[in-house]
């Protein structure tokens, strides 16, 4: 399960009397460092695990890496749920909510992947003919899967926004 963040202020998705979805700045600005620092990640992550070859020649770095990934996914979605933009954006679009729970409920089973994941390359024997080929596949379903999930994410925050300002009104 993703860790506790304490912060002694906790900035937050607001909705104003109106009805309209407002966004607290110190929650964006936390948001969007913690965006920067997973895309530094997986920039850095990806090339190492392109070849079999390559990634042979920097196990240490990938094992490291995946460790410092999943700590860091432990704190993303910490940030999602306990800033509460789910539930604001379903106040604002209460159609949504479906998608909003189905998306929230994903996170602890990436998470558990990321984390099982980090687990297995730390355990990899790398004379092993095919240990390596199935951890970097088992690596390539999970990128996917973290893509699509992301992509579904910011799908449903674009349309509680589309909601909220009227678009196709």
């Amino acid at each position: 399960m993703p860790v506790n963040t304490s912060r002694t202020e906790q900035p937050q998705v607001q909705t104003p009397r109106s009805g309209r979805l407002g966004v607290n700045a110190a929650f964006l600005q936390e948001i969007k460092e913690d965006n920067r620092h997973l895309k530094d990640l997986w920039d850095r992550l990806l090339p190492l695990l392109s070849h079999p070859e390559t990634s042979l020649n920097h196990w240490g770095e990938i094992i490291a890496a995946l460790a410092e990934l999943r700590d860091q996914l432990a704190i993303h979605f910490s940030l999602e749920e306990a800033y509460g933009y789910f539930d604001d954006a379903v106040d604002v679009a209460p159609h949504l909510s479906v998608e909003a729970e189905s998306l929230k409920g994903q996170h602890s089973g990436l998470f558990a992947q990321i984390r099982d994941l980090a687990d297995q390359f730390a355990e990899v024997d790398l004379q092993r003919d095919g240990q390596v080929d199935k951890v970097l596949r088992k690596f390539q379903a999970f990128q996917a899967e973290f893509q699509s999930h992301e992509e579904s994410e910011l799908k449903l925050i674009l349309n509680s926004f589309d909601d909220d300002i009227g678009v196709g009104d």
